[in-house]
C-alpha cells in the first residue's frame, strides 16, 4: 500500500496544506518511479489506490501546477481539460472531499476555455503561457477566476484535511 508514515505528533501539529502535501508525496514519488521507467501509472497503480488516494492524486497535481500564477491556471487548466479522465477525475475529486468553492471555478474555467474553443484533446493542444499577455479580455478573467482560487483553496485544503483524518488508513501509516 502507497501510505505516508508519521509520528503521532506530526499529524496533530501539521496544518491541512502540510498534510495533504504528506500524503500526496508517495503517490507522487510512486508516479515518477512508475511513469520514469516507461509504466503506466494511470493503467496500473491508480486503479489499486483507494477512492481518497485516486481523489487526492487527481486534485493534488492540479493543485501543485495552477496556485503559482494566473498564467499556470489557465495553462495547466487547458492541459486537464483536454485530457477528460484527468478533468473528470478532478471535478469528481473535489465532490469527494465536500468542496463547493474550487469546483466552482474550476467548473468556470471549463466554460471560458470552451467558450474559447480551447482543444478538448492533447492533439490540437496549442495552448501557451503567453496567450494571457496577447488576449486582455482573457487576461481579465482567468485574473479574476485566479483570485477567486486563492480564496476558495484554504477550505479546500481543509476539507481534504478533514477527509484524510476521518479516514486515515486510506492515506496514512502512524508511528506512535
Amino acid at each position: 500500500m502507497i501510505i505516508a508514515n508519521l509520528v503521532r505528533e506530526q499529524l496533530e501539529t501539521m496544518d491541512d496544506q502540510s498534510l495533504g502535501a504528506a500524503c500526496f508525496a508517495p503517490l507522487i514519488r510512486t508516479y515518477k518511479e512508475v511513469e520514469g521507467t516507461g509504466g503506466d501509472f494511470a493503467g496500473t497503480v491508480y486503479k489499486q489506490l483507494s477512492k481518497g488516494q485516486q481523489a487526492l492524486f487527481a486534485f493534488w497535481t492540479y493543485y501543485n501546477h495552477i496556485r503559482e500564477s494566473e498564467a499556470d491556471l489557465y495553462w495547466w487548466s487547458a492541459y486537464f481539460m483536454a485530457n477528460p479522465l484527468r478533468w473528470k477525475a478532478l471535478q469528481a475529486s473535489l465532490s469527494q472531499f465536500g468542496d463547493s468553492g474550487t469546483l466552482k471555478i474550476v467548473k468556470a474555467m471549463e466554460s471560458v476555455l470552451s467558450e474559447r474553443g480551447h482543444p478538448r484533446s492533447l492533439a490540437n493542444f496549442d495552448v501557451s503561457f503567453n496567450d494571457l499577455e496577447n488576449d486582455k479580455q482573457l487576461s481579465a478573467i482567468v485574473s479574476h477566476h485566479y483570485d477567486q482560487l486563492l480564496s476558495a483553496l484554504p477550505a479546500t485544503l481543509g476539507s481534504i484535511a478533514n477527509y484524510i483524518k476521518e479516514h486515515p488508513d486510506d492515506f496514512l501509516h502512524i508511528r506512535p
